[in-house]
């Protein structure tokens, strides 16, 4: 069913959930933005999720129908000679405000529910393109697309919405030969995602649950095998400029040929479009929410004492000066792992099959019924 709307303006949709983070959402909620949006007077819809997939499963069946709703509220009659003559025109855009009161994982649920309800139907093409515009409030525990926006409360999150200031909201897509999902945080392997793996452990120490996690996995630190290929134009950081330098500037990313590749192991490998994961730890700091750029973080093969060095200055971004990190910015890339391996895809895990069948690709789409997505900021 979609939204009729009862007044001249089309509601907010409100996505709640109420179960991330330290469950900070329903007070967020009730305190702060639902006060905020009556006094602006903007009618809202609230959806709130009350499992992992709700929310997926909640866009993939009514996307359709909800935009359909608000570019009929935003139809025009043509006069015509009589009234037999009068036509509808209909908009070429439409835009669909969404709040999101929850983590990185409720914005990526509600990314991937909006682009599965719409993939392969020709709903969304060069004649009607609609844009989603997100607000995301800080009420979970990493709050890495908050933080990375350098937002920083709740109240701010609303005034934010409310001055009504976006930029583009990039996202990469992951696939295989079986699947194809989006990601808008982090795709992750090797240590950092055994440390996201075994942080439901400590869940209950809210952001500390990351620290002694990873503290865990240092302890007992591995090297995981893979092949990271880079296809298209890459940029790379040069230590000794303290700048990132076109490496490759070949800009057909479907090339055959890789245009560098990161043999491994890696003890330590992060794909991210954000710069932030959480206050005080900025491992991608060259990342911006808004390019069509990646951000890889890469350390291969090293021991306690490297890893633990890097993870020392990465509140400050200067790891990427550390001899044994490889920091890159590229376009399209693929993982390649010679045994079976986990993935983590904001937060998600994902089992990785051996050889060229299980490849990996990760990928800044330039699709424009892709990227229909916008942040305010």
């Amino acid at each position: 069913m979609g939204i009729l709307p009862t007044s001249d303006k089309f509601p907010v949709l409100v996505v709640l959930n109420p179960h991330s983070g330290l469950k900070q959402g329903l007070e967020a909620w009730e305190n702060t933005v639902k006060p905020a949006l009556n006094a602006a007077k903007k009618p809202f819809r609230l959806i709130e999720s009350n499992s992992q997939g709700h929310v997926i499963s909640y866009f993939v069946d009514n996307i359709k129908p909800i935009i359909t709703d608000l570019a009929q509220s935003l139809s025009n009659v043509a006069s015509g000679t009589t009234t037999a003559d009068e036509t509808i025109v209909y908009p070429t855009s439409a835009k669909l405000q969404i709040i999101v009161l929850g983590g990185d994982g409720t914005v990526h649920e509600t990314v991937n529910g909006i682009l599965k309800g719409v993939e392969g139907t020709g709903f969304v093409t060069d004649s009607f393109r609609p844009e989603v515009e997100f607000s995301v409030i800080p009420t979970g525990t990493g709050n890495a697309i908050s933080t990375s926006l350098g937002v920083t409360s709740v109240q701010d999150a609303v005034d934010r919405f409310i001055a009504g200031k976006t930029v583009p909201f990039r996202i990469m897509s992951v696939t295989t030969k079986i699947s194809q999902l989006y990601t808008v945080v982090v795709n992750s392997y090797g240590l950092h995602c055994a440390t996201v793996y075994d942080s439901d452990e400590f869940r209950h120490l809210g952001n500390d649950r990351f620290r002694q996690a990873a503290m865990k996995n240092v302890e007992n630190l591995k090297q995981y095998e893979g092949k990271l290929s880079f296809y298209g134009p890459t940029q790379r950081y040069n230590r000794g400029s303290s700048s990132l330098v076109d490496s490759s500037l070949d800009s057909n990313i479907a090339e055959a040929a890789a245009t560098l590749t990161l043999p491994g192991p890696f003890t330590y490998l992060l794909i991210a479009k954000q710069a932030s994961l959480e206050p005080g730890f900025t491992p991608a700091p060259f990342a911006k929410t808004s390019d069509d750029w990646m951000d890889i973080l890469a350390v291969q093969n090293v021991g306690q004492a490297e890893i633990m060095q890097m993870f020392g200055s990465t509140a400050t971004g200067t790891h990427v000066n550390q001899d044994h990190v490889e920091y890159i910015k590229a376009k399209a890339i693929e993982l390649e792992t010679p045994t079976q391996g986990r993935l983590c895809i904001d937060g998600e895990f994902f089992t990785i099959e051996a050889g060229p069948e299980g490849k990996v690709r990760f990928e800044v789409t330039s699709d424009p019924n892709i990227q229909i997505f916008h942040i305010f900021a």
